[in-house]
């Protein structure tokens, strides 16, 4: 297939349009020819199925090829009608406003991020020890995955904990419903990121007042590996400072330790919860974000102060995170695994990344500058637009493309972030474009 997708600035799947067209127009592709099927093209090319299926949709609608159910694609001949509705086609993609064409803001994983194979082989290996699977489990977790998770987190995040202080659970949320009967003494909380509403809604189920002021809550839900949508990180003197406020104030603290390894430029900080020396601060982590998204599998570290109010009832909570996934991820960690697939990820999304960001600089050009912050998996766009980051962003969410806009708003510059995570990297051309297109044309 001679087709140089790279050349010009039509968007790929116009290019994909353009070469079959000429095909069939020069009839090199003869009449009832069989087109190649959208997944085999996608391989040919290195583009995505969505790209190959969009231009296979053109070329149906100006009547070059024709649909026959169960078989695939095949050339009609000449087009069907003389209109190009492959050009309304195209416009609506540009102006309508579908559902997420480009999520920049989902942290669902790329389909190379994880070995499905590898996983497999540690859940057959938990689903063969019959007798463990004929019964509930322990409803703080596993043992000895609680024991596993506690070396690691004294290892990789300098926590300061025992087993015992270790409760597994399938999400933050589940575990949340398990701490809030447990400080029933505190009646308000503020929220890092005001946004967070998963967490918002399970403080107000239990009757906390949600407020904005920080400096007057009871409880403060932290997360400082990554305190913006931005990935921003907490700086050590704000950590130690905001520890010494908790203690004089005798408010708790819950560490959500959210995206602690996609660093850039630094290595992870010490958590809260081990600077605290293990008091005055509940630590929340999941291996959701490491792993899989479907894998719900968090946990969570409860200082020593609530543990006895916890013990007295623990029996009464039901376990929540599969007791399989607990102990394939077990085995999964003890053999070393959890490291070299953060090593893994670090690659792919730094990868992305850059190739995200070259796209960028080539289709603005002198338009706008690309930088890297701290999150691997986040690229900064700096727009030269009489645009607020927020109505870009509210512009480009009608075009299809959800991205993050910065709080901190430029009189020359709209500045706005993409999470590389989701969509692939055959993609970022087209959504460069699009992104141009938002900024410079009406």
């Amino acid at each position: 297939m001679n087709l140089d997708i790279e050349s010009g600035q039509s968007t790929r799947y116009m290019q994909v349009y353009d070469y079959y067209k000429e095909l069939i127009l020069t009839r090199k592709l003869p009449e009832n020819t069989k087109m190649p099927s959208i997944r085999r093209c996608s391989e040919q090319l290195g583009l995505s199925r969505t790209t190959i299926e969009t231009a296979y949709l053109c070329l149906a609608a100006d009547g070059y090829i024709i649909s026959r159910p169960q078989s695939g694609y095949y050339v009609t001949g000449r087009p069907l009608v003389p209109s190009t509705l492959s050009a309304q086609i195209s416009k609506n993609i540009h102006n309508s406003t579908p559902q997420a064409v480009y999520n920049f803001t989902s942290n669902n994983a790329d389909a190379d991020s994880f070995d499905f194979n590898l996983w497999k082989r540690y859940i057959k290996s938990a689903l063969r020890q019959d007798k463990r699977m004929l019964t509930y489990g322990e409803p703080q977790g596993e043992r000895e995955l609680r024991e596993t998770i506690c070396n690691y987190v004294i290892n990789k995040r300098n926590a300061v904990c025992t087993p015992d202080n270790i409760i597994i659970g399938a999400g933050s949320q589940s575990l949340l419903n398990i701490l809030c009967p447990l400080i029933r003494d505190k009646h308000s909380v503020a929220f890092q990121d005001s946004k967070f509403e998963q967490g918002t809604v399970i403080f107000e189920d239990y009757g906390f007042a949600v407020i904005q002021d920080k400096e007057h809550a009871d409880v403060l839900y932290m997360t400082p590996s990554n305190m913006t949508s931005l990935g921003d990180v907490m700086p050590m003197e704000k950590r130690l400072s905001l520890l010494r406020d908790t203690v004089s104030h005798n408010r708790l603290i819950i560490e959500d330790d959210y995206n602690n390894e996609f660093r850039y430029f630094s290595k992870p900080r010490p958590c809260l919860q081990g600077l605290a020396g293990g008091t005055n601060v509940v630590y929340l982590s999941t291996f959701s974000k490491l792993l899989l998204p479907s894998i719900r599998l968090s946990f969570m570290i409860l200082p020593d102060e609530l543990l006895p109010l916890y013990q007295r009832k623990a029996a009464l909570y039901n376990q929540t995170a599969s007791k399989a996934e607990q102990l394939a991820l077990c085995q999964f960690l003890r053999d070393g695994h959890l490291d070299s697939q953060i090593r893994k990820l670090k690659r792919l999304y730094a990868g992305k990344a850059k190739t995200l960001a070259t796209e960028l600089e080539q289709t603005f050009g002198d338009q706008a500058f690309v930088t890297m912050g701290e999150s691997v998996t986040l690229v900064h766009l700096h727009i030269k637009s009489t645009l607020t980051n927020q109505q870009f962003k509210e512009k480009a969410a009608k075009k299809g493309i959800l991205v993050f806009a910065s709080p901190k708003e430029t009189k020359e510059y709209a500045h706005i972030a993409l999470s590389c995570c989701e969509v692939p990297a055959a993609d970022f051309h087209d959504a460069a474009i699009l992104l141009h297109d938002i900024a410079f044309c009406n």
